[in-house]
């Protein structure tokens, strides 16, 4: 791992988060800055060619990226700058510290020492997240390299091969192929029938009173309840474990952005 590089990252993020409007935005923990670290190296390897900014060795850790190297890099880096540090009680051992640095005009400094991406990278993630521990996590477990990795295994930061379109050469013909010309008539008649597909919706969408109007009396109570009667006995609620195979981590299931 590139110690330097990955002091530079640490410092950075929490310069930018020191510029927080809210003071409660201003410290970072080490769940948060580790993430960072990562995201700035996911940005640099798409960018170029799958290699990292840092070099550090991530692994698939309790369902997130984790690199044992960048951890201990915390302390030192934050202290290099000034950082303060709190510590406070806390059931995650490894998050029971807040790390601050606030001097004004680091974040522009360390800024003109990190690539455009890394540093663009690591500004948007502090000011996206912050201490938004969970939103970050989410996001960051729906990266690439943890949706192609199974626990435990090291991250692969290499860009996929494009996928193949089927009945062309390499697969760029498609994506280069020019769109064709329309008339101003043509341009004119599809506008038109745009508005009107609006206009349908909106007309779909108007509610109008039922006729007759509902009755919720007796009836209907009865109603409901031979209703539900027709589902059969009610589900009694149950403890169980549920085992999944190995096998699902490498699923398409897993990297289908179909899935919520």
């Amino acid at each position: 791992m590139d110690t330097p590089r990955t002091d530079l990252i640490i410092q950075y993020a929490l310069a930018v988060a020191g510029e927080a409007d809210d003071f409660r935005e201003r410290e970072l923990g080490p769940i948060h800055l580790i993430k960072f670290v990562y995201l700035a190296d996911l940005a640099h390897a798409e960018r170029g060619d799958g290699g990292t900014f840092t070099g550090a060795a991530w692994h698939f850790h309790n369902f997130g990226p984790w690199s044992l190297e960048v951890f201990n890099r915390i302390a030192p880096a934050a202290k290099a700058i000034g950082g303060t540090e709190r510590r406070f009680s806390s059931r995650h051992k490894e998050d029971a510290v807040r790390w601050r640095a606030q001097d004004s005009g680091l974040a522009e400094r360390i800024e003109r020492k990190l690539p455009l991406e890394v540093a663009r990278a690591v500004k948007h993630a502090v000011r996206e997240y912050g201490t938004d521990t969970k939103s970050l996590l989410h996001d960051v477990y729906r990266t690439r390299p943890m949706l192609t990795a199974a626990p435990g295994e090291l991250l692969n930061f290499k860009p996929s091969a494009p996928e193949r379109t089927s009945g062309s050469g390499d697969g760029h013909e498609e994506a280069t192929r020019p769109l064709p010309q329309l008339s101003k008539t043509k341009v004119k008649n599809l506008k038109a029938l745009v508005q009107r597909r609006l206009e349908e919706k909106r007309q779909l969408k108007r509610l109008v009173p039922p006729q007759p109007a509902p009755r919720y009396d007796e009836v209907f109570e009865q109603g409901q309840e031979w209703l539900d009667a027709l589902a059969g006995e009610p589900i009694n609620p149950e403890r169980g474990r549920l085992r999944f195979a190995n096998s699902l981590w490498k699923s398409a299931a897993r990297r289908d952005p179909e899935i919520p």
